[in-house]
């Protein structure tokens, strides 16, 4: 009798911590559906206006949701290639140095996004003639790569080398080691840290606020641009996608590797 009340206080704390977590997101998507301008809870009606207000073009959303998805794939693709040959390099070999090395690869992660924004800002200032877009994917393929290399080194310490050697035993060419052996055997940390990269590069908002023009601007900017002269349930329903998206993420990322992997 005593475990199972030990046992209810924990279950107890973790309800109302999820309900404390999913309150605000059912709060944003019950607003998206109201029918009145102002922001109110409990709706008074339904309404899929504020749907369709995002699509119009004086919004601008779906134009910074296409500069924000063009960033966030090429960035994550570049990232992919780079990341894997560092996380590789640096787990098949052992060298003085080492976890200098690595702790290198990764400190973008423990540096301030504002700090690193002004930086490239008085960096591209001085040579000039950068377009945005170019600006903008730079910073981000900075910023992410660790979450690559990070998850790809997790997965590489468990990995057993000698399976490249077995396979260039059998006259397997390098090539044909890495993508037939090496690579189905760390997609998992890659397709996690790749995707963890590419939520975080579309999600920017501080490098995009200060190497933006008003030629590329990103989605994240679009929406707080909008905030300064309008707060209708736009941005709601908006938010309410943006969830949506997320969690096709997260179901898509269970179906592939599992969430565990994710996690770690």
């Amino acid at each position: 009798m005593r475990e199972d009340r030990v046992s209810l206080f924990p279950k107890i704390i973790t309800i109302l911590v999820l309900i404390f977590l999913m309150a605000p997101l059912l709060v944003i998507v019950l607003a998206s559906f109201s029918p009145t301008v102002l922001v109110v809870f409990p709706p008074k009606g339904f309404s899929l206006e504020w749907y369709a207000n995002i699509f119009d073009s004086s919004t601008n959303f779906v134009s910074g949701f296409g500069n924000s998805m063009k960033v966030a794939l090429i960035a994550t693709a570049i990232d992919i290639v780079l990341g894997v040959t560092a996380a590789l390099a640096v787990s098949r070999y052992k060298f003085r140095g080492k976890n200098m090395l690595i702790a290198f690869f990764t400190s973008p992660m423990y540096v301030p996004s504002i700090a690193f924004a002004f930086v490239l800002l008085r960096i591209f200032s001085m040579i000039g003639g950068i377009p945005a877009f170019l600006r903008i994917l730079l910073g981000h393929t900075v910023i992410i790569i660790p979450y690559i290399i990070r998850n790809t080194i997790a997965v590489l310490a468990g990995y057993n080398w000698l399976l490249e050697d077995a396979a260039a035993s059998l006259t397997a060419s390098p090539y044909q080691t890495f993508m037939k052996v090496t690579l189905p055997l760390i997609k998992p940390g890659i397709l996690a840290g790749a995707l963890l990269s590419f939520l975080y590069s579309f999600d920017e908002a501080v490098l995009g606020s200060l190497l933006s023009s008003p030629k590329f601007i990103t989605l994240p900017i679009r929406i707080m641009n909008y905030m300064e002269f309008s707060f209708d349930p736009t941005l709601a329903a908006i938010s309410t996608l943006l969830i949506l998206m997320s969690l096709t993420s997260i179901v898509l990322m269970e179906r592939l590797i599992g969430l565990d992997m994710f996690l770690k």
